[in-house]
């Protein structure tokens, strides 16, 4: 059998009663963390103004869209959804690839209220499109200069409306080769809008390919030929695709849930940061420079002087300095206020980024350092793999608890929070999200 063939069999076979509890209880994680990510990004000016498009196409009302408080066209309410997922920079990754969750959730809320699916229906097609995508998109093209997040996403994307659509094996084959035709995304494009829209275009572009599969279109099964292509020069070994499919532990479990609202290629730094702040005590004079060791890729966050939000999501000099003045980082530190003020201007100053050129051209690459030379002569030094949150340091369910808190505290009522909180963590006890949906849609 092709790849294509167990990975459709794998999908069309694969019921709730088939993944493991541990499985089960990581997508819910995953799922608390989109939705907080949507409800933040639904604040921002991306997301405001993505909203503000959509209603502009005067489009007939038919499902919501999470923070909107208003309906749309399915495609639409998935493409608003993409927007605000990726807007607040709360995404969670696999790495090095850096595949990731928001091209999954954006596609299933939408789907669960139009099809009226049940809860384990919902987790179900959610864990097999992140499956999927990630035994797929474990190959990084980062060096080439794509973003794999989309390039890759959108498979996923497919995946999980073809569960959902309830497509047959052969729709599936085709649902997942019309979407690899609609693969694309630039690292160019990081720290502006267009990351976003990439990623949100993956999402409508995957159910539009399931729904086309479902009517019968056709897509290229040859994923081989298709990655022998886009990997040239690199080693990979297409087979490990479908090693040990459907084997006790799922590569779901791969994803890194991010903890702050900026780049994931921030986020080793900004541990080992927060960590020497509170063993040293520190305030921001008592630090003369920040020195931070990264590998080509994670060079894009080199951004001395960010001229934006979006840019400042990006850069280490900026979160960096949040850090400094403020021992956190959060989403009240990305707005144009924040980015005129004298104090984080001069923050920005402490801090160097130092490029290996030599490192691996992918994301996350070597091991990350970071120097901190205090005012008084001293240095202090630490060195990590993974941020918290990956898969060899993963949170507890109590601490995704408490990212969703944080996320959504400044969204939601705090018993809207704590409700929806209970709605995501028991979703397999739910006939249907109606109940759920409507609190996230149509905030108070």
């Amino acid at each position: 059998m092709s790849i294509m063939d167990q990975l459709a069999a794998f999908v069309f076979e694969t019921d709730f009663q088939d993944i493991p509890d541990e499985t089960v209880l990581y997508t819910k994680a995953l799922t608390s963390k989109i939705v907080a990510a949507m409800l933040t990004g639904s604040t921002t000016v991306a997301g405001k103004r993505i909203i503000k498009y959509t209603e502009s196409k005067n489009a007939p009302g038919e499902i919501g869209a999470i923070g909107s408080g208003k309906k749309f066209l399915i495609e639409d309410a998935i493409f608003i959804n993409g927007i605000t997922s990726h807007a607040a920079e709360l995404e969670d990754d696999q790495f090095p690839s850096a595949t990731s969750d928001i091209t999954i959730f954006p596609v299933i809320f939408p789907l669960a209220e139009k099809l009226n699916l049940t809860g384990k229906e919902v987790i179900t097609a959610a864990a097999l499109g992140i499956e999927v995508m990630n035994r797929i998109g474990m190959f990084t093209l980062s060096s080439k200069g794509y973003t794999d997040l989309p390039f890759y996403g959108v498979i996923g994307a497919s995946v999980t409306a073809g569960k959902a659509l309830g497509l047959d094996r052969e729709q599936l084959k085709n649902a997942m080769g019309i979407a690899m035709g609609c693969a694309s995304g630039f690292i160019i494009n990081f720290g502006t809008d267009a990351h976003y829209i990439e990623s949100a275009v993956a999402c409508r572009n995957g159910l539009m390919a399931a729904q086309l599969a479902k009517m019968g279109m056709t897509g290229s099964w040859d994923v081989e030929k298709w990655l022998s292509q886009m990997c040239t020069g690199h080693n990979y070994d297409a087979k490990s695709i479908v090693k040990d499919l459907a084997g006790a532990r799922w590569r779901v479990h791969e994803t890194w849930i991010k903890k702050y609202p900026c780049c994931f290629l921030t986020h080793r730094h900004i541990d080992m940061m927060l960590e020497i702040l509170v063993e040293q005590e520190l305030t921001v004079d008592a630090i003369d420079i920040i020195k931070i060791h990264v590998g080509p890729v994670d060079n894009t966050c080199n951004r001395p002087e960010p001229i934006h939000t979006e840019d400042a999501r990006f850069s280490f000099h900026h979160i960096m300095a949040a850090l400094m003045i403020d021992g956190d980082v959060n989403s009240c530190h990305f707005s144009q206020e924040v980015l005129q003020s004298y104090e984080f201007q001069k923050a920005w100053k402490k801090v160097i980024v130092i490029n290996h050129s030599e490192w691996p051209a992918e994301f996350m690459s070597g091991i990350a350092k970071i120097e901190v030379l205090l005012t008084d002569g001293r240095k202090i030094t630490k060195e990590r793999v993974q941020a918290k949150g990956g898969p060899d340091s993963p949170l507890t369910i109590d601490e995704v608890h408490l990212l969703y808190e944080k996320y959504t505290s400044d969204v939601l009522p705090p018993d809207d929070m704590a409700e929806t909180w209970q709605m995501i963590i028991g979703l397999e006890n739910h006939d249907n999200l109606n109940a759920l949906l409507e609190k996230l849609i149509y905030i108070q």
